[in-house]
């Protein structure tokens, strides 16, 4: 495509002058803004089944199903009610008798069920109850296979290997979950099927992702403990400490301004890589403490992840916010919005998956794929699911679910919205261990320190906090805490 429209531009300076040209382009912005009406586009191919990252539900079977599609006593009992007459086992004559693993594939009937329908060549039965038809030298053997289509049955045969997941795919052509996703294409992606039979932008058979994760996989970010300033030892008092993290975090200004500030209001002169140490010191200190101190969230959460911009380049941070209390229970950075980044901040809120056995939460959250993954993942090996995702998509409620669970995920949106007025000033983040250090300090603010309108307090009241109203001591405070 990127080729074709080098061509087109190269022909259109070709056909024109440089004058003629600039003046032809007003008129292309006019046709963009639909100020200039009687031009036509080309119509945007429909593909509205173009492939997708979606996980499939329900989760495979972990053995062959039964295939036995009903049982054949019951069956026998509902003729002999019928008719009124005993429903006897076979008798043979001529000494044919049918092999005693024999079993009616229908409705699981027993050899004394079954007669040869072939006569001397002894490869048919037919079942004496459902009357189904099968052969005699058929032994079904056990199946290697680790997972079973819960659509067809049919094993699942390894796809794509990672390091950190296996892709399991059913390559049945039979399977009801197939010819349903192949009846959804619409007549243009049919034709595009055709031009290429395997073409892959097509999700049409069903996958089971398998991921084996170790526990140094799932750590989120943090600050970096090894820091070169130690707040015991600083020139300046805590006093200072805490001013500056007033500047740079309560009021959301940069390093720059945070020294400008000190300076111009109470006379404290501080390079802004003081400033930097300070905040990178704090946030190294603190960042333990908030982590042994988080909340596990209620029976309803709310999930979300928000970008930010590190060396021109965009990562994104990751929230989970409990709808009770408002508070944060867990936060993590990362370079996409992947599985892994999803599943640790699921672990980071929630603990292990075994800790929870038992238990229902409700995690509302928006439609990324990411997301189902890392339910399925942290589900996967329990006997019931433990986390729930109800999903909350658009602006519009749509469906019943939206309309239900939107507040809940309008609690996390507002919470990234405050993230962003400490982040969007800075017009990006210079480094990773930058962005991680704000908003480790920011997650330190907003559950401590900062008053919610709603709750007209903060999300969490820790007694030595009480009574104290001015933001350096409050992070004095919180500070000694964390050294505790």
């Amino acid at each position: 495509m990127k080729n074709s429209l080098d061509k087109l531009a190269k022909w259109l300076c070709r056909q024109l002058t440089c004058d003629e040209f600039a003046s032809i382009v007003p008129l292309f912005l006019e046709i963009l803004s639909g100020t200039r009406s009687g031009f036509e586009f080309k119509p945007e191919p429909k593909t509205e089944n173009y492939r997708k990252f979606l996980v499939d539900l329900p989760p495979p079977l972990s053995a062959p199903p039964s295939r036995a599609q009903v049982d054949w006593r019951e069956l026998k009992d509902a003729i002999e009610k019928q008719t009124g007459k005993l429903l006897k086992p076979v008798r043979r004559r001529g000494g044919f008798s049918v092999p005693e693993h024999c079993r009616c594939e229908r409705c699981n009937a027993p050899a004394d069920f079954l007669y040869l329908n072939d006569g001397q060549k002894g490869n048919q039965v037919r079942c004496k109850i459902c009357n189904h038809l099968g052969t005699t030298g058929r032994i079904r053997q056990r199946s290697g296979a680790k997972y079973f289509c819960p659509h067809c049955g049919s094993a699942l045969s390894v796809w794509k290997q990672s390091a950190h997941e296996t892709i399991y795919k059913c390559f049945s052509y039979k399977c009801p979950h197939y010819l349903t996703q192949e009846n959804r294409l619409t007549g243009e992606e049919r034709v595009k099927r055709q031009a290429q039979k395997f073409d892959p932008n097509y999700k049409l058979h069903y996958q089971y992702r398998e991921y084996y994760l170790k526990p140094e996989d799932l750590l989120c970010r943090r600050p970096e403990s090894s820091t070169n300033v130690d707040l015991r030892s600083i020139h300046n008092s805590h006093h200072v400490v805490g001013l500056v993290l007033t500047f740079f975090v309560n009021a959301g200004v940069s390093s720059r301004l945070t020294r400008d500030l000190l300076w111009g209001l109470f006379g404290i002169k501080l390079s802004h890589q003081t400033v930097i140490n300070y905040v990178n010191a704090a946030a190294a200190r603190i960042a333990p403490f908030l982590d042994a101190d988080l909340p596990k969230p209620g029976p309803i959460a709310a999930a979300d992840e928000t970008y930010l911009i590190v060396e021109n380049e965009w990562h994104y941070t990751w929230f989970i916010i409990d709808a009770a209390s408002r508070a944060i229970c867990g936060y993590n950075l990362s370079d996409t919005r992947g599985t892994v980044p999803a599943l640790a901040t699921l672990h980071d809120a929630y603990g292990k998956p075994e800790t929870n056995q038992g238990k229902q939460f409700i995690l509302v959250r928006d439609g990324l794929p990411s997301y189902d993954s890392a339910l399925l993942a942290y589900n996967q090996g329990l006997e019931a699911p433990v986390l729930t995702g109800p999903k909350v998509i658009g602006l519009e409620n749509l469906d019943e679910i939206s309309k239900e669970f939107r507040p809940y995920k309008q609690l996390v949106e507002r919470l990234n919205r405050t993230y962003k007025f400490h982040t969007r000033p800075r017009a990006g983040m210079k480094s990773m261990e930058g962005a991680t250090c704000l908003t480790t300090l920011f997650v330190a603010y907003y559950n401590y320190l900062m008053p919610h309108g709603g709750l007209k307090h903060s999300p969490l009241i820790r007694e030595p906090l009480q009574g104290i109203e001015r933001y350096p001591k409050q992070w004095e405070t919180l500070l000694a805490m964390a050294a505790a």
